[in-house]
């Protein structure tokens, strides 16, 4: 289990459901191509510091208040059209970002 969550509302500004999500996910794929090539990728770091606000410790999301997901949920049972497949899979994909983020020292629990 995460020691950091990820809100579920998606009417909260620090949602899983947030657009801009999309390009953490596209900074992260760029980083581990450039990983992969053993490329100098520490420049672009920096690059992922607005996304940090959406891992968040704690139990509850600190703009709405509700509680954060903080454990990665079985697809394999769900439909794969299915609106829970979806936000499940959205949910599973940020904690593992969150995970990357962790391991480039961008993710620190200040506690």
């Amino acid at each position: 289990m995460a020691d950091f969550g990820i809100c579920e509302n998606p009417d909260c500004k620090l949602s899983y459901d947030f657009l801009i999500l999309a390009g953490l996910f596209r900074q992260i794929d760029s980083i581990n191509g450039m990983e992969k090539r053993k490329a100098d990728f520490f420049h672009i770091l920096p690059y992922l510091k607005p996304f940090t606000p959406f891992f968040q410790f704690g139990t509850q999301c600190s703009k709405c208040g509700q509680f954060l997901y903080r454990v990665t949920q079985p697809t394999a049972d769900l439909q794969t059209e299915s609106e829970e497949y979806i936000r499940r899979s959205k949910l599973n994909a940020l904690l593992e970002a969150g995970y990357q983020l962790r391991a480039w020292g961008l993710l620190l629990n200040a506690a």
